[in-house]
């Protein structure tokens, strides 16, 4: 089976969430023994040559054009750069044109932000024949309706487009595929009749692998207790930590630091409640951006690692990371969507009230004892190969369906499987 995947963005070397989730996908599917065309869109002038692959499409300046002419109220929706892309011709006959060269059998679409790209070229019939997924990232209209919340920047042009989106897309691809059952009754919601499968994230290996307090002597003496928290710049995950913080009404931490990793520090800083919120954060040490080797390392000798997430959306890749870490963690609820099946393992408690939060990350902090081994084959589950098994048979069936449904005298499609 030929696959062409699209993405919003290159993930040659994947860095955040989305595009570690996308190079994932790739990477099944091609162990599954299907060829496979990556399709990453960029702009040029703000992309770095080593990040592009050959097949990567650049995006064409008409589209910034066309999406500039467009009335004021129309592009105070997000989305609106998105239908500029379709619409704008030399960017849509940049993607065309990789459809006709590569003839897939399948078209995958990451996020819903290409959704307008495929719909023009399902409808000019460049996809006749081609068996269409989505690949969900979140329920987008409820996780922009909590960013809405925690950053304050989303319009409600947005919120309605998003929605509009999502609606076309439960009643017009395939194959929806997403990362957590609740995500996946969301569109079921939106149309029973949607084929929709769970592929959660995962990740690639046990991140306390060779973990080495010397990879990580330059952030901190190997005798300061921590507790880590790992983000990229994500509005709802920061303000989710600062709110948390400034909620609790209890005492101070009083024992060791907080390592904050990731691009996310700039975002807690900038945050409303960060000042209220330093009883507790203000033992924050900002790393910033580290490499593999730091980071596992960082995993390895936490003392804790915190997910105190309290707005939907993101990929919760993170949490993934910790469980496999085998460390303890103190998370809520909320940061264990799609992964529930693991709150019940050792050294997993779930506190939602902030003041218990921060009382047992204290307590870690303060007791290096306090703590249960979890068997390494408990957490199997978690790494790639495994939770994308579901994506490789739901995909490879429904184009199985489609292609039985062909014409066996001419090759046509049916009229029933054209959706005519």
């Amino acid at each position: 089976m030929r696959i062409l995947i699209l993405a919003p963005w290159l993930y040659l070397n994947p860095r955040n969430g989305g595009q570690l989730r996308a190079a994932s996908i790739t990477k099944a599917y091609e162990d599954a023994g299907h060829e496979v065309r990556a399709a990453g869109l960029y702009i040029p002038s703000e992309s770095r040559l080593n990040d592009i692959r050959p097949t990567d499409i650049a995006l064409r300046g008409d589209a910034g054009e066309f999406h500039g002419k467009l009335p004021r109220e129309t592009r105070r929706s997000e989305m609106s750069w998105w239908e500029a892309v379709a619409a704008a011709p030399e960017s849509f006959a940049a993607f065309a044109q990789v459809v006709r060269e590569f003839r897939p059998d399948l078209l995958q679409f990451e996020e819903i932000a290409l959704w307008p790209v495929v719909r023009r070229l399902r409808r000019e019939k460049y996809l006749d024949g081609v068996t269409i997924v989505h690949s969900s990232y979140n329920f987008e209209t409820i996780a922009w309706g909590h960013r809405s919340v925690a950053a304050g920047d989303v319009t409600p042009e947005t919120i309605r487009d998003i929605a509009k989106i999502e609606q076309d897309i439960a009643s017009e691809v395939d194959l929806i595929l997403t990362v957590s059952e609740g995500d996946a009754q969301e569109f079921v919601k939106l149309n029973e009749a949607a084929k929709v499968c769970v592929a959660p994230n995962g990740v690639n290996r046990d991140q306390s692998a060779g973990a080495n307090i010397g990879s990580v002597s330059s952030y901190l003496p190997a005798s300061v207790p921590y507790a880590l928290f790992v983000s990229s710049a994500h509005p709802p995950n920061a303000r989710g930590i600062v709110d948390f913080a400034a909620d609790a009404s209890g005492h101070p931490l009083r024992h060791g630091e907080i390592m904050v990793c990731g691009k996310v520090g700039a975002l807690m800083k900038a945050a409303p409640q960060f000042g209220k919120a330093t009883k507790i954060l203000g033992r924050c040490r900002f790393l910033g951006w580290v490499d593999d080797t730091a980071l596992s390392a960082l995993y390895g000798n936490a003392r804790v690692v915190i997910l105190p997430k309290m707005y939907s959306g993101g990929s919760n890749l993170k949490t993934a990371e910790a469980i496999i870490s085998g460390r303890p963690i103190v998370a809520t609820r909320l940061a264990f969507e799609g992964f529930e099946q693991w709150i019940g393992l050792p050294s997993v408690v779930i506190a939602d009230d902030p003041d218990e939060f921060w009382g047992l990350v204290d307590g870690y902090l303060m007791n290096e004892h306090l703590e249960q081994s979890r068997p390494q084959e408990s957490v199997e589950g978690l790494l790639w190969k495994n939770c994308l098994r579901p994506m490789i048979r739901e995909a490879e069936l429904t184009r199985a369906h489609a292609a039985a449904r062909v014409d066996p005298v001419d090759g046509a499609m049916s009229a029933d499987a054209r959706g005519a």
